[in-house]
């Protein structure tokens, strides 16, 4: 079934998620109001992609890859238009959007439903147009309710009945979204803040043994958190990180990438998340706020 979809953030993600829905019908919302350009470098090959901007035309998926921290303020303009969007997924990184993008849906007249994603392709920007496909990975996706907020909407006991007909190609229906997003928010949690201090790629915060002492002790912490809060991890946490890190040795985390891109990270969302959860039920993080403090100060810095 050829879909409708448009995208809203249209870097390293959005760009290999455009990749992978080549087939369907797929638009791109840019700030001029033009088509959009862009490069897929994978490992045999290189693919362009031209994008045409949305002219209001009746959506499938409004899929949202931009930064945590600019969601909002990117889809309050969108407001007018909402009637004309049947399904708004966020794919991002980090916790708590979620909830303030669902706060404000609820105010607005012919909403449309909420969904989740999370995804463990790889992808980095080389440069402005070309964004290289470093790993390959799954993407679930479910409804709001059915994970994040039990009872918040009237179906949250629905299961998602013959939605493979209406899902875009390369993702998977999961009912167990909020589990799924605090455990991608764990290895993000570990990896990202550590890459970003050291300036190193993925794998060397497990083959330099300074770096991995690092990651083993704000591993354990974080993995002390989640048991306190019964959250669920079906792995060890400093197993899986390292894991991860090797798996994906050569490439920059995405936190990485802003900062020598002199962007804002999504740290607040991710390890701000963690240590506001902490706060709230009076549980020490002392290395990760130590951590957290480390960059402010140093980005402050530069």
């Amino acid at each position: 079934m050829t879909l409708s979809i448009g995208i809203l953030g249209l870097g390293a993600l959005g760009t290999l998620m455009a990749w992978h829905w080549r087939d369907h019908d797929c638009m791109v919302i840019s700030k001029d109001g033009k088509p959009v350009f862009r490069q897929l470098v994978t490992a045999n090959n290189t693919d362009q992609l031209q994008l045409a901007h949305w002219q209001n035309e009746n959506l499938d998926w409004l899929v949202i890859t931009t930064k945590a921290a600019d969601t909002l303020s990117a889809i309050t303009p969108l407001a007018d238009h909402l009637h004309r969007i049947k399904r708004l997924v966020l794919l991002q990184n980090g916790m708590g959007q979620q909830a303030a993008v669902a706060d404000w849906l609820s105010t607005q007249n012919n909403p449309p439903e909420l969904w989740l994603a999370s995804s463990t392709e790889g992808a980095y920007r080389q440069n402005r147009n070309d964004v290289v496909y470093a790993g390959q990975g799954q993407t679930f996706i479910g409804r709001y309710q059915e994970g994040l907020v039990q009872n918040r909407l009237s179906h949250d006991s629905q299961e998602c009945n013959n939605c493979d007909s209406y899902l875009p190609m390369r993702t998977v229906y999961a009912p167990d979204m909020l589990d799924r997003l605090r455990h991608k928010l764990a290895i993000n949690a570990v990896i990202n803040p550590l890459t970003a201090l050291y300036r190193c790629r993925n794998g060397e915060l497990v083959t330099n043994p300074d770096y991995r002492r690092h990651l083993q002790l704000l591993a354990a912490e974080i993995a002390g958190l989640y048991t306190f809060l019964n959250w669920s991890l079906p792995w060890n946490l400093l197993t899986q990180a390292e894991q991860v890190a090797t798996a994906t040795a050569a490439n920059q985390s995405s936190t990485l990438q802003d900062v020598l891109q002199q962007r804002p990270t999504e740290l607040p969302y991710i390890n701000g998340y963690l240590l506001a959860q902490a706060e709230q039920h009076g549980y020490a993080l002392p290395h990760c706020a130590e951590l957290m403090t480390q960059l402010s100060n140093e980005l402050i810095c530069e």
